[in-house]
């Protein structure tokens, strides 16, 4: 799998200040960023929200580079106003460019680009790469690298009131007449984790789940492939927000004039959902989504009814080992001594990292080790729990392959992960869950180093 992100959703509007107050106000926050491509002859309004950000993007600004002003404006002369493309993002998108034509994809050679908020004059960069349309079914999609940091674009303000605003990116939703083209390009170029495949025969539909991190990307059609739909273009169609509580947004939505339809209870066992309606969407089909804890529950995720799942659900993250367990100490020396006498478990490495208050020993332990630590200071979190519940047994640390896939699907089921930081062991990752999800026990999600990407020629 790769571990590509949404890392935003273009949607082509012709009015672009009429746009941007409409999606403020749809979404219940101020814009992140107003800005100009001179280079592409384009404006654009940014809104980044928790997990991804959207482009609401016009013409204007210049004559700039026609692969995107031209584009822009043949798609809208078209198809009208609606999303336009779907942003990948990637840490390294020459490496990305090359893989991808490895697997068969036409991409465009990575470019620069550089955008300027006309309210502040802050700059952003990056380096993007677009893709043939005729390589993905009429999807439009580019790969892009910021190279700016991600507080560059700040998160748009929230202006609406306790829960009423959108939070997330639920799903995105793909309508594809050729489901096998779909998954060939999502599945095997893409590298994208299906999550599902469901056929729900009473709405003669059926629709792939894959997962980018905690967006999922929905490809919906035909419970059966007809012939004529074979080579048929897919249709960026819509759009689900992530909302804290549908019914406080639809009640603002209505006292600004946005038409809404709901709530309701969703597909999904656990979820309420509302429709957005009329011009104010701006020819992109909105769902706000609701999820409440039932949601996150093993069965709400079973087919419901008629509904049968056509391949087995697959997890977004493998546990590849326990990596190490902690034991606190008030005095590492002796404890590594009796530890060394006992079970001849000798420490093999110590640590006292700069600035920190706390020191460590590894003893290896087969295909794992204990981690000694003492703490310096009488306030350090390991001094306090001590001082409660006395020496020994501190926390575990399993090893998964992808610990940012991690985060996002144990959040996605509703269980509090703090982000992941730098681990205190060269080259590692960790994330700690929240004790209430795994029986009061601390458990720490760690990721060792990868083999670095394939440089050019290799």
């Amino acid at each position: 799998m790769t571990d590509f992100t949404l890392d935003h959703v273009i949607i082509a509007v012709r009015d672009l200040d009429a746009a941007t107050a409409d999606f403020a106000a749809l979404l219940g926050r101020s814009p992140s960023w107003r800005g100009e491509h001179p280079q592409y002859g384009t404006r654009n309004t940014l809104f980044r929200i928790d997990n991804t950000y959207i482009e609401l993007l016009g013409l204007g600004g210049g004559s700039g580079d026609p692969r995107w002003s031209g584009e822009i404006a043949r798609f809208l002369d078209a198809h009208g106003e609606g999303v336009y493309a779907l942003a990948l993002g990637t840490s390294d998108v020459d490496a990305t460019a090359r893989d991808m034509r490895e697997r068969g994809l036409e991409v465009i050679n990575p470019a620069d680009g550089e955008g300027i908020d006309i309210d502040t004059g802050a700059r952003r960069e990056w380096r993007n790469a677009m893709v043939s349309l005729k390589s993905t079914n009429g999807t439009r999609l580019f790969f892009i690298q910021h190279k700016s940091p991600v507080d560059a674009l700040p998160a748009a303000p929230v202006v609406a009131g306790e829960g009423a605003h959108v939070q997330r990116m639920d799903h995105a939703v793909v309508l594809s007449a050729d489901m096998e083209a779909s998954r060939r390009l999502w599945g095997d170029a893409l590298g994208a984790r299906l999550a599902l495949d469901r056929t729900f025969p009473e709405r003669n539909t059926r629709i792939l789940f894959y997962r980018l991190r905690d967006i999922t990307i929905e490809i919906s059609g035909g419970a059966q492939q007809t012939e004529e739909g074979l080579g048929k273009p897919d249709r960026l169609w819509g759009l689900a927000w992530g909302v804290g509580n549908v019914e406080a947004t639809c009640a603002r939505l209505r006292a600004a004039g946005i038409e809404v339809s709901g709530p309701r209870r969703g597909i999904k066992p656990g979820t309420l959902v509302a429709t957005v309606k009329g011009e104010h969407a701006h020819g992109v089909a909105m769902l706000l989504i609701e999820h409440t804890p039932e949601s996150f529950k093993p069965e709400s995720r079973q087919p419901h009814g008629e509904a049968f799942d056509n391949t087995p659900q697959s997890r977004a993250f493998a546990v590849k080992a326990l990596d190490h367990v902690v034991v606190s100490t008030a005095d590492l020396d002796a404890t590594a001594a009796t530890w060394a006498s006992t079970l001849a478990l000798h420490a093999s490495e110590s640590l006292q990292p700069e600035g920190a208050h706390f020191k460590l020993a590894k003893l290896p332990a087969g295909n794992a080790f204990v981690e000694l630590i003492q703490p310096l200071t009488a306030d350090h979190r390991v001094a306090r729990t001590i001082a409660e519940r006395g020496q020994g047994m501190y926390s575990i640390s399993i090893e998964v392959d992808s610990l940012d896939a991690a985060v996002a699907d144990l959040r996605a089921k509703g269980v509090a992960v703090s982000e992941p930081e730098p681990g205190i062991w060269a080259g590692t990752r960790v994330a700690r869950i929240n004790k209430s999800a795994a029986n009061g026990v601390s458990v720490q999600l760690i990721e060792r180093p990868k083999a670095p990407l394939r440089s050019q020629g290799q």
